[in-house]
Formats: structure tokens, C-alpha cells, sequence
């Protein structure tokens, strides 16, 4: 008959084990150990995640640009680096298209805590302005409506109008209450008025460049080629001479060449 053999636990093994047994089926014991693994678990949660947030809280940062950028990628762009935007107003803005930042507060670069908001202002675009009417008013007139309208005169010519006295505009190159962005150009022509039946030269010499081309196209004549002498008791561009003499009849159109006056040059 064969002998069964059973393995016999040293006296010590066996008191540990009745002990952890015992341990587990105590109540108290289970409830202690459950408030020992919160604890744990409270201390990792702080030194982990809670105090790096509170240190970094009170950390100051550069908050980064975001003029120039769409409000939408600002308002990412904020949000990334733990900021908030407030959107102040909205102006407008000959660079920056509608849309974009055109400025913020605090500006660029400037040192803030997390979470600091951030004040922007926005691009209404570029502003449209309307064009007045400047037909049948006067140069100076013109110049002043277009300066108060934030508009600014461009070229002048001059030609002839059997409805506009001399001295009037009759024509400009930006119809009245068209809306144009700001510092737009606006060229007029000036009336000379009615075309003459007789084409003669006018007198010249002894006047300012801009009254003889005046002069010239009152008379149904065009400017010819200009050329310059050194006379320093005259002011400068004083026609000295001109190639074709006074109350001569012309063909229409004939070029009057001129010679006009010039200031010694410093270094001279």
C-alpha cells in the first residue's frame, strides 16, 4: 500500500497567513487600508497635477502677436497658449482687410499671467468714402471738398466749354457719389470756354509756366518743347521767350515752344 504524502507548512509561514486572513476579513482593517489608498491617490493627484497648475498659474508669460491675423486663428492662437480674447471693436483699416486684428492690448511680447484676457480690435476693411460733385465749381473749391472728404485732386487739364465758364470744371474722372477708398485721386478738367474762331498767339513772356499753358489752351494751341536759363533776378519757370510771336494767327493746334527761368544750382 502506497504511502500519501503531504507537504507540511513551517509553523512561522503558517502564522502570517492566518494573520493576513484574519486582517482581511476585519472590517476595520479594510476600511483603513481604503482610506490609506485615497490618501495615496490624493498625494499623487496633487504633486502631479494640482501644483504644477497652481506654480504655473502665477507664472508670467510673454503673450504672443496676433495683429495681422485672422480673429479666428487669434482666437486659437490665444486659447492654445492659455489666454482668453475679448474682442473690444471694430475700425477700419486701409492695410488690413475685414476680419483681421489691428491691434491688441496688452500689446505684443508684454509679460501677463495665464489666463490674462486679451482685448482686440478688428478690421472693418478699408473705408469707402463718397466722391462729390465737383462740376462747374472752381479748382480751390474742388480741392477743399476733396480734402474734407478725405479725397485728394489728381491731374488738371484744361479744354474748351460752350457750357462752363473759364475757370470752371467740367469734367471729373470720378463720377459724383461714387464710393471710392480713401486718398483716391480725383482728376478734373478745367473749362477755357468757348472754343475761339481765330487761333492767335497769345502773349507770354513775363508769366508764371502755368498761366501761359492756360494761355496756350485757351487759344486753341498745345505746349511746345521747354527749356531753361540761369536767370537769378526772376522767379523760376518765368517764360523768358517764346517761339512764336504774340497775336500771330495760327493753325489750330500749333506747339509754342518756351524758355522759362531756373535758379542757379547752390553748388554753382
Amino acid at each position: 500500500m502506497n504511502k500519501v504524502f503531504t507537504p507540511k507548512s513551517s509553523p512561522a509561514l503558517s502564522f502570517w497567513r492566518r494573520g493576513l486572513i484574519a486582517a482581511l476579513n476585519n472590517r476595520f482593517f479594510r476600511l483603513a487600508a481604503g482610506l490609506f489608498a485615497l490618501a495615496l491617490a490624493f498625494g499623487l493627484l496633487m504633486d502631479w497635477i494640482v501644483m504644477p497648475l497652481y506654480t504655473r498659474h502665477g507664472q508670467e508669460v510673454e503673450i504672443p502677436n496676433i495683429t495681422k491675423m485672422r480673429y479666428e486663428d487669434a482666437k486659437a492662437t490665444l486659447e492654445n497658449a492659455g489666454f482668453a480674447i475679448i474682442k473690444e471693436e471694430e475700425r477700419f483699416s486701409d492695410e488690413l482687410p475685414f476680419g483681421y486684428v489691428v491691434e491688441q492690448s496688452p500689446a505684443p511680447q508684454a509679460k501677463v499671467k495665464y489666463g490674462r484676457r486679451v482685448h482686440v480690435v478688428t478690421s472693418r476693411g478699408e473705408k469707402r468714402i463718397q466722391v462729390p460733385d465737383l462740376v462747374g465749381r472752381s479748382q480751390r473749391e474742388a480741392e477743399l471738398l476733396l480734402n474734407q472728404a478725405r479725397l485728394a485732386l489728381g491731374s488738371v487739364s484744361y479744354d474748351y466749354s460752350s457750357i462752363h465758364p473759364e475757370g470752371a470744371i467740367s469734367w471729373q474722372s470720378v463720377p459724383p457719389r461714387a464710393e471710392v477708398a480713401m486718398n483716391t485721386k480725383v482728376n478734373i478738367t478745367l473749362s477755357v470756354g468757348p472754343e475761339p474762331e481765330a487761333f492767335v498767339v497769345p502773349q507770354l513772356e513775363g508769366r508764371t509756366l502755368q498761366d501761359a499753358v492756360l494761355k496756350i489752351q485757351q487759344a486753341g494751341l498745345r505746349i511746345g518743347q521747354l527749356t531753361y536759363t540761369i536767370v537769378p533776378d526772376l522767379l523760376p519757370e518765368t517764360v523768358i521767350r517764346q517761339s512764336l510771336q504774340a497775336n500771330t494767327i495760327v493753325e489750330k493746334g500749333a506747339a509754342i515752344d518756351l524758355e522759362l527761368s531756373s535758379l542757379p544750382d547752390r553748388n554753382d
